[in-house]
């Protein structure tokens, strides 16, 4: 068993180095190959030699000159580029002639009026209505008389005293002086009137209006029995006369109710204020 072994193992390494000696022996041969398979080097030619030859030549050919070369032509001049002339300013178109005035239009020729239509017939005139009854005119019922206050009666005397006495120089100073019975047809001044249905305002002047024109006018008015104004002044000015007199055109067309005292009417007076103010 020993011997076996140590011979394989010898003949392993011979075959390697059998192996080596055998891939070197190839590589060689492939150099030595290369090497001889170079190309030849290329042979270049001498270059030929070129001989040149001088001939003389004869006098009479020598004098024998070529025709002169025709002179070259003149340039040809350049044109004188003359300067365009100065532009003349353009002639103004002739004026127009103006129009001639269109002829008028004919006058046209006015047609005849045609013939009056004939007249009709006269109608006959329709009889006047007969006129209706007027009604008679009723009496003015008779206003009831206006009662009189009674007059005063006049106190008795008193029993004087003698005269010459101080008593009756005393009782003479003394004695009062007494009030007089109104008469029954002076208008009573009073403080509140009732109106016969809306009270007119009075028109505010335009130009009062322009010229910022304001103020209170008072109006005294005159009542008389049947509730109409007889009277009307301005008791108080505003300063304005257009205010007062617009004041008393309204006081004027003022229905009252009549003053009665004990249901009997009275003439009265009263003031009416009217304000005139811009709002």
């Amino acid at each position: 068993m020993t011997v076996s072994k140590t011979w394989g193992s010898h003949t392993s390494a011979g075959t390697r180095a059998a192996a080596a000696a055998a891939v070197l022996a190839v590589h060689g041969g492939v150099i030595a190959a290369l090497m001889m398979a170079r190309p030849e080097p290329m042979l270049i030619d001498e270059p030929q030699v070129v001989q040149i030859r001088f001939v003389e030549i004869a006098p009479e050919i020598q004098q024998v000159q070529a025709p002169p070369a025709p002179e070259p032509a003149p340039p040809a001049p350049e044109p004188v580029v003359e300067p365009p002339p100065p532009e003349t300013p353009p002639e103004p178109p002739p004026p127009e002639p103006p129009p001639e005035p269109e002829p008028p239009p004919p006058e046209p020729i006015p047609e005849p009026p045609p013939p009056p239509p004939p007249e009709p017939p006269p109608k006959p005139k329709p009889k006047p209505p007969e006129p209706k009854p007027q009604p008679k005119p009723q009496p003015p019922r008779p206003q009831p008389p206006r009662p009189q206050p009674p007059a005063p009666q006049p106190a008795p005397p008193s029993p004087m005293p003698p005269a010459g006495t101080p008593d009756a120089a005393q009782q003479r100073s003394a004695a009062p002086d007494l009030p007089q019975a109104p008469r029954a047809d002076t208008p009573r001044l009073v403080g509140t009137v009732d109106y016969l249905g809306e009270r007119p305002t009075p028109d505010y002047p335009r130009a009062a209006r322009r010229m910022r024109e304001e103020g209170r006018v008072v109006v005294r008015v005159t009542i008389n029995v049947r509730g109409t104004v007889d009277r009307a002044v301005v008791q108080r000015s505003s300063g304005f006369d257009r205010l007062d007199q617009a004041a008393l055109a309204a006081a004027q067309q003022t229905r009252f109710r009549p003053y009665t005292e004990n249901g009997v009417a009275y003439a009265a007076m009263a003031d009416i204020p009217y304000d005139f103010k811009l709002r």
